[in-house]
């Protein structure tokens, strides 16, 4: 009898230590830089930065949505967890001024040793204007993070 319930115990215990857990952080407040490095604040405490700013060039406001790859990200949860990321990549969608999206993903291990995967989304608007005293004010809307142990 008791080799009757040994192999589906020991199942559950593989499946248990192998369990992912995903939650996912809100962010009502952040700053845009005028190079488009997000930093938002976590609404239950904790923050991510995005380290340097997207686009280009060749990308302005309200004319193109371009692809990233290699990007640093950082962030500290709640708890006090942390990690910096090198390998964040995604897309940054610039065609409509009053709503730019930020989304990617990237993968690596939190200060606590867990491998993690993220994803985080960022919307910020740019108001532009042109001629004599021109230039972007940037807003952030708002963000979400999402991170995979």
């Amino acid at each position: 009898m008791i080799r009757r319930f040994a192999l589906p115990l020991f199942l559950l215990l593989v499946t248990s230590a192998f369990a992912q857990t995903t939650t996912t952080y809100q962010a009502s407040h952040g700053t845009v830089s005028p190079g488009n490095e997000v930093k938002a604040t976590l609404d239950l405490g904790g923050s991510f930065d995005t380290v340097y700013g997207f686009g280009s060039t060749t990308c302005y406001y309200g004319t193109c949505d371009m692809s990233f790859s290699g990007h640093p990200f950082n962030y500290v949860l709640p708890d006090g967890t942390a990690a910096t990321l090198t390998n964040l990549s995604g897309t940054a969608d610039f065609r409509l001024q009053s709503d730019v999206k930020i989304d990617g993903t990237a993968s690596g291990f939190d200060s606590a040793g867990a491998f993690v995967t993220v994803t985080v989304h960022i919307d910020f608007a740019a108001r532009c204007r042109s001629g004599r005293g021109g230039g972007c004010t940037k807003v952030f809307l708002d963000g979400t993070l999402t991170v995979t142990k």
